[in-house]
């Protein structure tokens, strides 16, 4: 069997597990009407938490074209407005593909034909620099989960792996400076020899630009979920926040799911994590789908129709 299908069979069975979960939760839970009378109530008395979640929204789409614009600059010099619309249709590209893949080829169709090569390899390592990032403060804040709540589950090994993780994002922020020194005549890989070659030209102000700009964006994502997290009346203290929304997106990220998937798997995980905290998993399954809508659905919808635009 080719690990193309072996992948694509274990895609497939995470989504079955994340949707099993979210079923069985919300077909056991029996205070429906209950419910809907607090979302109601909600917005009458939350109203603040979900407005700001809302006002957040085009900041996390401003800060990842901000990035892309930053991400090929070297390559072909575009306006911040073409940024915008690219970072749109890229949505669009990511939704088919797991773990949304497809969003980086498809922004770099509007760059010029020479640069479309260069600028989805850079574009690929500015998408590394944000995983490292929620990997590194994930596993951290996991570590610190299980010391509280699960003494037992911890060990050595995972305290190795959370000093690992930081380790690696100091690596991908020097990445440029140490791949200078490799001789790429003697790689005879063209794919590997470019993508090499184009680290390479990658200047350590835009690494480290990459690195600043995904914890800024990571900083929006793990906001938001606390606000919702607020609106729905799950009290989080900010300790208790700090500690597990970072977890959260760290299980979602080193998942592979689909677009499509991604809500009902991330609401799985936060189901999970937060229950030393919070028992009702229709709440937070509410509170973290409608943060979906908000950050992938209607960016979805809007870049659908930019997609048939012509180059700007």
């Amino acid at each position: 069997m080719k690990l193309k299908t072996i992948y694509k069979i274990f895609v497939c069975i995470i989504v079955i597990i994340a949707y099993c979960v979210i079923i069985y939760k919300l077909a056991t839970y029996d205070n429906y009407s209950s419910l809907f009378d607090q979302f109601i109530s909600n917005i009458s008395t939350n109203w603040i938490y979900l407005l700001l979640c809302i006002l957040l929204m085009p900041c996390n789409i401003l800060t990842e074209s901000v990035k892309w614009q930053c991400t090929v600059w070297s390559i072909e010099k575009i306006s911040f407005k073409k940024a915008i619309i690219s970072t749109l249709r890229g949505q669009v590209g990511g939704i088919a593909t797991p773990n949304k893949l497809g969003d980086i080829p498809t922004r770099a169709l509007s760059l010029q034909d020479d640069n479309k090569a260069s600028g989805i390899i850079m574009g690929f390592i500015a998408a590394w620099s944000l995983s490292a990032v929620i990997i590194a403060i994930g596993a951290s804040s996991f570590i610190k989960y299980l010391s509280i709540y699960y003494p037992e589950m911890l060990n050595e090994n995972l305290l190795s792996y959370a000093n690992e993780s930081w380790i690696g994002l100091i690596i991908l922020t020097f990445l440029p400076i140490s791949s200078r020194i490799i001789n790429t005549n003697k790689i005879k890989s063209t794919r590997i020899k470019n993508t090499i070659e184009s680290i390479a030209q990658t200047k350590f102000r835009q690494m480290f630009s990459f690195v600043l700009l995904s914890f800024l964006r990571y900083t929006i994502f793990c906001t938001q979920l606390f606000l919702m997290f607020r609106f729905f009346n799950i009290d989080l203290t900010i300790s208790q926040a700090i500690i597990s929304i970072p977890i959260i997106y760290l299980l979602s990220t080193v998942t592979p799911t689909l677009p499509t998937s991604e809500a009902a798997t991330r609401s799985s995980y936060a189901v999970f994590v937060l229950a030393p905290f919070c028992t009702s998993a229709p709440t937070i399954t509410l509170a973290t789908s409608l943060l979906w809508v908000l950050n992938c659905g209607f960016p979805i919808i809007l870049g659908s129709f930019l997609f048939n635009r012509s180059k700007e």
